[in-house]
């Protein structure tokens, strides 16, 4: 792989030169961390280059918790920092879009060859598996067969059901949040993985009336119907044997085993093809700058994922337009945007490398985990050297040394909280007066250190004038 070193581009622009800076850093063979700085927007990019041939690394969406709703979450949800914290992952990134009401994403989710939710809405979907990766729009069509009985349409699997409508639950759903006035028939099945496409014979062997929410037994799943589809459960009989058939169409399910949903499509075939307003985006979520997360593909098979940081003074954000223009200047020929706004956050190494726009990350549903054997660790002792405090108007610059010696900039990762930011070659920059903590990944160890942001520097004195 080749690595580079900074670098740093010169913009002009009339009366004023502006830098615009690039930074990219081995993470893993594999896989490298790329910061982008343009003063001129001003605009903050953070992006991962991943090799998915690469025999090293190991990447799949990922639930918050090990099922959709579970204990030791918010309501399902999980930083992207938790997450890789909890699976030893090397970086992680925020996925789908999801209510904040239960843990399910709104879009289609598969997780190692399991379909683990169907969509809510029809939305742009991004699939890996096997070194190939694709793009597209996931459907699935459920249904429960009963023997001697009318097959029963599903209305999805593993989606919250509302005051109408009739779902199936695995056990990947963990608690199963019930609406009013339910019918739940609870089916004993063979402990099996459920692929998108697949038959899984059943009986059935309860059912309960306005049950209150249920956790999934093993062994079993749950069939939770609502209003005026309650009617088509309660025909059911005891020991009454029933097919599940689900049907999933949009990729070649033999090549691909990871699917994350967000949308809308970015880029298609190297064009641009932000189809917002088909996929239920509303003018001010496409037209208005945000922070925003967006994966795509490289003719040369690359994966590019992108964390944009907005709604801050460092940064303002991009709109999907500007978003789909970064994804292709950055070589992608196909792209889809992922949940954004203060869900944007990246992780790289047990750094999140990016700044959220709600100050700490927000929990969120799902993710992309990156699994891999970082670089080796170095030996000697590390110092952070950093001045105690930085004028408003002014910057100060970061360093870390091992054994009294500089390390070189390419081994160190920086990150910020607080009033102030910093760059990848360590330049740290004031946001408003008051305190932030510096954070550089190196060797493998994370150091740490508080810097005052002051008021303006002093201006210089200077000599009066006067007449004798």
């Amino acid at each position: 792989m080749r690595l580079r070193t900074p670098l740093s581009l010169l913009l002009l622009v009339p009366g004023l030169a502006i830098a615009q800076e690039v930074w990219e850093k081995p993470i893993a063979p594999g896989l490298v961390y790329r910061m982008e700085v343009d003063l001129r927007a001003p605009r903050v990019i953070h992006a991962l280059r991943l090799s998915p041939k690469s025999p090293s690394l190991r990447w799949n969406a990922e639930l918050a918790g090990g099922t959709i709703n579970e204990d030791g979450t918010v309501k399902g949800r999980l930083t992207p920092a938790a997450m890789a914290s909890q699976t030893s992952a090397i970086a992680a990134v925020n996925g789908d879009f999801f209510s904040f009401s239960h843990g399910a994403p709104i879009g289609m989710m598969v997780r190692k060859g399991e379909l683990v939710v169907t969509p809510a809405k029809p939305r742009a979907v991004f699939a890996w598996g096997a070194g190939e990766t694709a793009i597209g729009m996931g459907n699935s069509l459920a249904t429960l067969v009963p023997e001697g009985s009318a097959p029963i349409p599903l209305d999805g699997l593993n989606q919250p059901v509302g005051k109408g409508g009739i779902a199936v639950f695995t056990r990947t759903a963990g608690t199963v949040q019930m609406p009013e006035g339910n019918l739940v028939a609870v089916f004993k099945v063979p402990d099996t993985v459920w692929a998108p496409s697949t038959v899984v014979q059943g009986t059935l062997e309860s059912l309960v009336t306005d049950a209150k929410d249920m956790t999934v037994p093993e062994g079993r799943v749950l069939v939770v119907a609502a209003g005026n589809d309650v009617a088509r459960l309660a025909t059911l009989k005891v020991d009454q044997r029933v097919t599940f058939r689900l049907q999933t169409g949009g990729f070649d399910w033999e090549k691909f085993d990871n699917v994350i949903g967000g949308g809308p499509f970015l880029l298609r075939d190297n064009k641009l093809a932000v189809d917002a307003t088909a996929q239920g985006f509303n003018d001010a979520f496409s037209t208005r700058r945000h922070p925003r997360t967006a994966i795509g593909k490289t003719k040369a098979g690359d994966v590019w994922i992108v964390a944009i940081d907005g709604r801050q003074a460092m940064s303002v954000g991009a709109t999907l337009q500007e978003t789909a223009e970064i994804m292709q200047r950055l070589g992608c020929t196909d792209a889809v945007n992922l949940d954004g706004g203060g869900s944007t956050a990246l992780n790289v190494l047990g750094l999140t490398v990016n700044r959220p726009s709600d100050g700490p990350e927000r929990p969120v549903s799902n993710g992309i985990l990156i699994f891999g054997s970082p670089r080796p660790i170095g030996v000697g002792k590390l110092k952070l050297v950093l001045a105690p405090s930085v004028a408003t108007d002014g910057t100060v610059t970061a360093r870390v040394e091992q054994d009294g010696k500089p390390v070189p900039g390419v081994e160190i990762l920086w990150t910020a909280r607080g009033d102030a930011w910093i760059d990848q070659g360590g330049l740290v920059r004031p946001v408003k007066a008051g305190k932030a903590t510096v954070m550089a990944r190196v060797y493998g160890q994370t150091l740490e250190a508080e810097i005052e942001v002051a008021g303006p520097a002093p201006k210089p004195a200077t000599s009066g004038s006067g007449s004798k």
